[in-house]
């Protein structure tokens, strides 16, 4: 049995009214309490360590690439400069994720 009006044309599915119920909105507003308690406190906690994670990501990132460009001009001839050369830019990538986390969290 439904609740509420219905409509009823031949060969389609049954439409009813569906409203949130007084449980749904009661989950609802759990999960958003839940998601704000938690949310604040680790934007907060990031955003204390952000100047030190910044510099120390930044810092290995460059040192690599310049490390990377060195080796490849004047070190041995099978250096592996693309590994090396990718590690130091997935440190940029982690830096970019990192900032991403902390707007997606303000």
């Amino acid at each position: 049995m439904t609740k509420g009006p219905t409509m009823s044309i031949p060969g389609s599915i049954p439409v009813t009214d569906s409203r949130p119920t007084i449980a749904a909105d009661f989950g609802r507003c759990a999960l958003w309490v839940v998601w704000r308690s938690i949310r604040l406190p680790l934007f907060l906690f990031l955003l204390v360590l952000e100047p030190v994670v910044t510099f120390v990501l930044g810092a290995l990132a460059l040192l690599g690439v310049l490390t990377a460009l060195f080796w490849k001009f004047f070190g041995p001839p099978n250096f592996p400069f693309f590994l090396m050369l990718g590690i130091s830019l997935g440190f940029e990538l982690a830096l970019i994720l990192y900032r991403k986390l902390l707007r997606w969290l303000a």
